[in-house]
């Protein structure tokens, strides 16, 4: 397998990470995954638009570009997806044990006063 065919297959490989990533249970906690992937997508797209594909006659600039701005979409939609789910996710077990520690604050408080 030449250069060019590896290139375009670790691209489809990443763009069926993009997707695989999103179908793990409650992938959205696992962050340094989901960033470790943006961030593949980021390094992903500056190489396809700085350097290319190389083995391509006459087509290359618009494979690459092409390629580049799917990449781009996946990136937007892939945060989209963070903040619905992050935004959605019920209170957190620190947020409850602030609750819990301002309860218990209040009538440490009542009870000093009386």
């Amino acid at each position: 397998m030449d250069t060019s065919t590896t290139l375009i297959f670790a691209v489809a490989a990443l763009l069926g990470f993009n997707n695989l990533l999103f179908k793990i249970p409650r992938w959205h906690t696992r962050r340094a995954v989901f960033w470790a992937l943006q961030l593949t997508n980021l390094a992903t797209i500056v190489g396809l638009l700085a350097v290319g594909i190389p083995g391509f006659s006459g087509a290359t600039k618009a494979i690459n570009w092409v390629l580049g701005l799917l990449l781009v979409m996946h990136i937007v939609s892939n945060n989209g997806r963070l903040v619905k789910a992050v935004r959605s996710e019920p209170e957190g077990p620190d947020q409850q044990l602030n609750a819990k520690r301002q309860a218990i604050k209040a009538a440490l408080s009542r009870g000093s006063e009386e």
